[in-house]
């Protein structure tokens, strides 16, 4: 009894640590890289562009109306 009740606790646990890997990276958008230009980068990547302004509303690139 005992071991069926740590086996179903077991994979429980072990569910929720994955899922809460796996929601981590979309919760941290990486931003535009060093050596690229904003702007293109913003265009290219509209999705990426929106989540990384919500975290750096004070970021030029933000603040264009085209990332909104």
């Amino acid at each position: 009894m005992f071991i069926y009740i740590y086996r179903k606790l077991k994979i429980i646990g072990y569910s929720v640590v994955l899922i809460a890997i796996a929601r981590v990276p979309l919760a941290l958008a990486a931003g535009p890289p060093q050596d690229v230009n904003p702007t293109v980068w913003c265009e290219k990547n509209a999705d990426e562009c929106t989540e990384w302004c919500v975290q750096h509303t004070e970021a030029d690139i933000c603040q264009e109306p085209e990332c909104d």
